[in-house]
């Protein structure tokens, strides 16, 4: 093969191992190359973190915190800023059962990841002012939407001063799913210290059904406990 041959060859290579670098480094919940995050809490304890996303939703957020309420757990909701306007109400019940509260951006656009600092710095400030307008606090904590990070994400997420929360385990319960997947799904490899990600809300851009998730959680509770494991807030988790 000619010189000129085995150069375009290799240039290629690298190009494409350098794609793929960058895609795991956005996608996957643990790769810290765009920036530290947390993805699970100590295994010293036996504890976990139920965390929901993409709330607060009527008919939806209500019946998962009565569930929550009935098996004395706390969780961690990471809530969508527009969502948190149209039912200040439920972020308020949210606050007043003792469940932690965090960002999870102001409209979860799929393609937000794309959008520069400056938009993100935005999404980040707008939600953490719907939050204090209700609750009279702001979020510490951050989740991007479905956990995709950027370099610029990372960025406008540091100087808000709040880390990137992913998750060690995800229920899969944002797309058509039933209770019995979801339940399999965590207990097939949950450990203490898990960081588990649920969906309390729906996604405004994908609507689904929270029913399998609603029917899921008072028998993962229950599994959860039959293991000595211990459902528990984020930062109670991450205190150790």
């Amino acid at each position: 093969m000619a010189l000129g041959g085995m150069i375009a060859m290799c240039s290629s290579a690298l190009v494409a191992g350098a794609g793929a670098l960058a895609t795991y480094a956005t996608l996957a919940p643990r790769s810290q190359l765009w920036c530290r995050l947390v993805s699970r809490g100590p295994t010293d304890q036996r504890r976990v973190a139920l965390t929901f996303d993409d709330g607060p939703v009527p008919n939806a957020t209500d019946r998962v915190l009565e569930i929550l309420a009935n098996a004395k757990v706390k969780a961690t909701f990471f809530v969508i800023g527009s969502n948190v306007e149209k039912a200040p109400q439920l972020l308020r019940r949210i606050d007043e059962q003792g469940h932690l509260i965090g960002n999870h951006s102001y409209e979860h656009l799929h393609w937000g990841f794309a959008r520069g600092r400056g938009y993100w710095a935005k999404e980040l400030a707008r939600t953490d002012e719907a939050i204090h307008r209700i609750i009279g606090r702001r979020p510490t904590l951050f989740r991007p939407p479905m956990g995709i990070k950027t370099w610029r994400i990372a960025s406008a997420a540091r100087r808000n001063g709040q880390p990137i929360i992913t998750w060690s385990i995800k229920a899969r319960d944002g797309v058509v799913t039933t209770a019995d997947e979801i339940v399999s799904r965590v207990t097939a490899r949950v450990a203490a210290g898990d960081i588990i990600a649920l969906h309390d809300g729906i996604d405004p851009h994908r609507p689904r059904d929270p029913q399998p998730t609603i029917d899921a959680l008072p028998r993962l509770i229950a599994e959860l406990r039959a293991r000595d494991l211990e459902p528990v807030r984020l930062d109670e988790l991450l205190s150790g």
